[in-house]
């Protein structure tokens, strides 16, 4: 009877190589390279805004077509994994201010700024006035980044399509 041969204890170089990759975490690896700096912040500016990561997929459009499963697995890493919530928040920092306001101007409405821009009746020619008049009544409802401008595009496009509260 012969005896085992024991396992040599160095693998072969390939072999070596493949196990040292297959121990990275594959989530970050597979993400470094969609997600960019601008859609973590508008991912998190969006869903802090609506509470809703469907309204967020349905409703933001990212620098690439996200579907829903990568849009809730992108938020719960940017809150449970410490690796990949650091690396996003350092290259968020880097953004310029701009870009920060550019991101912050595509932000969706919430239900309760929509109600308030609701109350405004779609008879009626509001001006700038008006919309500003709105923020300046309820700064703790409205996104801090809005305008007056964009109060008023948004009530026009509600009232195109007919979701005043005095539309039928």
């Amino acid at each position: 009877v012969s005896a085992p041969v024991a396992p040599s204890p160095v693998p072969p170089p390939g072999l070596a190589k493949r196990m040292k990759k297959s121990k990275q975490p594959l989530q970050v690896t597979k993400d470094l390279g969609r997600w960019k700096p601008a859609d973590d912040l508008l991912l998190i500016n969006a869903v802090l805004q609506t509470n809703d990561l469907t309204s967020v997929h349905l409703g933001v459009k990212f620098s690439c077509r996200f579907n829903l499963r990568e849009i809730q697995e992108r938020w719960y890493a940017l809150l449970y994994d410490p690796i990949i919530s650091k690396w996003a928040c350092q290259a968020m920092r880097q953004l310029h201010p701009e870009a920060i306001a550019a991101i912050q101007s595509k932000v969706l409405f919430s239900k309760a700024e929509e109600q308030l821009l609701n109350k405004v009746g779609s008879t009626s020619q509001p001006t700038l006035d008006t919309f500003q008049e709105l923020l300046h009544k309820h700064p703790d409802v409205f996104y801090p980044s809005r305008t007056a401008k964009a109060l008023q595009l948004h009530w026009q496009l509600m009232k195109q399509y007919y979701l005043l509260e005095d539309q039928t």
